[in-house]
């Protein structure tokens, strides 16, 4: 299977290119694995990735490898690393961002509210700036476990929203470009055998915006 980093009977990890719909890419994931003889009715996804992003996607192949991938990211086994190419650079280079939000149904993307209500779900997101010039910065982002847009929502909080991501105003410098955010990394131990996995993606770091910064000088093991 094309892009894929690990497969066995409980896990699926592989990468998803920008602007693929998660439904449409399960459904070619299913196929791909009927080829392999695995003919799989239950794929889902564990860490939740936007439609505009790229990167790396752990599918648990059966209710139990996602109950058990699931608790570990409440507590913390399982972690998600982000990169992306943001307008502006935060005030704080290194900050932690944790709250309530929920998604606006009206405007389509999330918003921070009280903690009691009742769709109140919590993110936990840190992130750092690596570099940045007059116009853009290079930012690593540590979270994206519980919503999909919730990375694209902190950046934009924090001021500098993602490039290239009309939703949140990041595309205030280039229309109709690729939203520059990536799951560069994924740690996480299997559900069955307990290894610990780690895997690493690179976004594409030779085309704009990622070309204006030494992206793969933070990519190295």
């Amino acid at each position: 299977m094309e892009d894929c980093f690990f497969v066995d009977n409980h896990i699926l990890v592989v990468a998803k290119n920008f602007n693929v719909d998660l439904d449409k890419f399960i459904e070619e994931i299913k196929a791909e694995l009927a080829k392999l003889g695995m003919k799989n009715t239950y794929i889902e996804p564990v860490n939740p990735i936007p439609t505009e992003a790229s990167g790396i996607v752990v599918f648990a192949l059966s209710s139990k490898a996602k109950e058990r991938l699931e608790k570990q990211i409440a507590e913390g086994d399982f972690m998600a690393k982000y990169f992306a190419i943001c307008v502006g650079t935060p005030k704080e280079r290194n900050d932690t961002n944790s709250g309530y939000v929920h998604l606006n149904g009206k405007t389509g993307k999330l918003e921070y509210i009280p903690q009691l209500n009742e769709d109140a779900i919590k993110i936990y997101d840190r992130y750092s700036v690596l570099e940045q010039n007059s116009q853009i910065s290079l930012i690593s982002i540590d979270g994206g476990l519980i919503n999909k847009d919730e990375v694209r929502f902190v950046m934009a909080d924090a001021g500098s929203p993602v490039f290239g991501d009309k939703l949140y105003g990041g595309d205030s410098l280039a229309k109709n470009t690729n939203t520059a955010l990536s799951v560069i990394e994924v740690k996480l131990i299997h559900p069955v055998t307990n290894k610990n996995l780690i895997f690493r993606y690179y976004p594409p770091i030779d085309k704009k915006p990622w070309s204006f910064f030494k992206v793969e000088k933070y990519l190295k093991i």
